[in-house]
């Protein structure tokens, strides 16, 4: 493996810990992501055997995994579901794809789920019973008992959701299995990383971790080189098997999918697993040296040089390159960055100064009033910053819960600030401004005399959905944490 793989591996290795201390006996409940379709494309829970494999493979970790002990991190159901709708529904149990009993009566809102073992350890291992507690519209309540998972036979449990009538989704579950905090790290190299875990994949015989690694605060793609600490996102999975972990570029769209596709970077890891990354990697290749490339100019400007009355002037190292076939354009390209980097040598170089990241993280998190039109779920977004007010938890709540802003395409960022780097999606760039702006409030930045803006957007018609956005108080708390690192119990504010 490569530097920049161990790098990742001991990053992930590090959150690891914190997954088996924090997750309990959630673990052994979580949804998975089936690779190949063997294990039911993440319809079955991980079960006890899978859950002790893991953990057994992270021995190493300062606190050995307790099967017992109650997670300490929010925890969603096994499987996706609406909990409330525009219209009445019900739940019915699968069995291998097919309608199978139980079945709920028809109702208004699911009120929570909870997971209770199936049977004895060692025998169906991969089977649990989720306890669905449910409200109807004249107000009253009851409880209907599901298999959910996998039995020793290889016969797959779960159920489906039926509306009788419009089926927007106001309130959707949370994700499925416990949901982790990020984790920072900081490895040997000095380099800062944050580990964001986005589920488990593999088989009933054996599960990984999957994870979003990228580089932490301001860190993230500084211009200069990509390399050592400085690179796009990537995916990040451990092969349960014990052999070399997958890595590939993280999609932004992972990011906006709804709340019934939990696993979106799943199909990625079946075409790793099978070798059709591979084989459509070469066939764009190929394409692309079929293809004669554009013609293209590179300029490079000087932004320091003065005359000799002290006045600033601009120079320019300007080199043009023709419509060329693939191979002799890249060539021609190579041979360009000779002048271009030899003017970077004669011109005067602008000297910045690092800042250095402070205060404690937040995570602000966000849902909006209406559906999104790409979908039949609500917009979820989530803001992050550092604060060096030392406000407790309650007063960061107040400060925040009466908080909306409008959502959009305008991409607002605010870079240089010792709070790290902060981006909205908004309507506008003066609405994007204006949410920043509050954050900075609380964390004691002044974002006009600090740190710089940048404005952009995507051509993506996936990303900068519009929306009201409120403070989310799904499950009956506040969206709200502040907390710097994962090593403290995520703690929350009821509503």
């Amino acid at each position: 493996m490569s530097e920049f793989t161990d790098k990742l591996d001991r990053a992930a290795a590090a959150a690891v810990c914190g997954i088996l201390q924090q997750g309990g006996a959630a673990l052994i409940t979580a949804g998975f992501y089936g690779l190949g379709r063997s294990g039911g494309g993440g319809a079955g829970s991980i079960g006890l055997g899978a859950a002790g494999l893991f953990a057994s493979s992270f021995a190493g970790c300062p606190d050995p995994w307790n099967p017992q002990q109650p997670p300490t991190v929010p925890v969603g159901p096994p499987i996706p579901l609406c909990y409330e709708g525009a219209s009445e529904f019900r739940v019915r149990g699968l069995l291998n794809g097919q309608l199978n009993p139980p079945v709920t009566p028809l109702i208004k809102m699911i009120i929570g789920i909870r997971m209770e073992p199936a049977g004895f350890p060692g025998v169906n291992d991969g089977l649990e019973i989720a306890v669905m507690e449910w409200k109807q519209n004249g107000g009253g309540t009851g409880e209907t008992s599901f298999f959910v998972g996998r039995d020793d036979s290889g016969n797959i449990y779960g159920w489906i959701q039926e509306f009788i009538g419009d089926p927007t989704c106001q309130v959707p579950s949370p994700p499925p299995g416990p949901q982790f905090p990020p984790y920072e790290y900081t490895d040997v190299d000095g380099c800062q990383l944050t580990v964001n875990f986005q589920g488990f994949a593999g088989t009933p015989q054996g599960v990984g971790p999957v994870f979003q690694i990228s580089p932490s605060g301001d860190q993230l793609l500084r211009s200069g080189p990509i390399g050592g600490c400085n690179f796009q996102p990537v995916l990040h999975y451990g092969d349960p098997a014990g052999g070399p972990p997958d890595v590939a570029p993280w999609n932004p769209d992972w990011d906006d999918a709804p709340p019934d596709d939990p696993f979106p970077w799943g199909p990625v890891l079946d075409e790793i697993a099978e070798g059709i990354g591979a084989a459509a990697t070469q066939e764009q290749i190929d394409e692309k040296f079929d293809t004669p490339l554009a013609e293209a100019q590179y300029v490079l400007n000087s932004i320091c040089e003065i005359d000799p009355q002290g006045n600033p002037i601009q120079k320019e190292v300007r080199v043009a390159i023709p419509d060329l076939a693939p191979w002799e354009a890249i060539i021609a390209r190579l041979d360009a960055l000779v002048p271009l980097l030899q003017g970077q040598k004669n011109f005067k170089q602008p000297i910045c100064n690092d800042v250095k990241p402070q205060g404690e993280f937040r995570t602000i998190g966000f849902i909006s009033d209406e559906v999104s039109p790409n979908g039949k779920s609500r917009l979820i977004k989530r803001l992050r910053y550092r604060s060096v007010s030392g406000i407790g938890l309650d007063a960061l709540i107040d400060y925040w819960k009466d908080f909306s802003f409008d959502a959009g395409p305008v991409t607002v960022k605010h870079r240089g600030a010792s709070w790290g780097t902060i981006t909205v999606w908004a309507a506008s760039v003066d609405e994007g401004k204006r949410v920043i702006r509050h954050a900075a409030g609380e964390a004691l930045i002044d974002a006009d005399q600090v740190g710089r803006w940048e404005i952009s957007g995507s051509s993506s018609t996936r990303l900068g959905m519009p929306g009201t956005m409120r403070i989310n108080t799904s499950g009956g708390y506040y969206w709200i944490t502040a907390r710097d690192g994962p090593t403290e119990r995520p703690i929350v504010g009821t509503t």
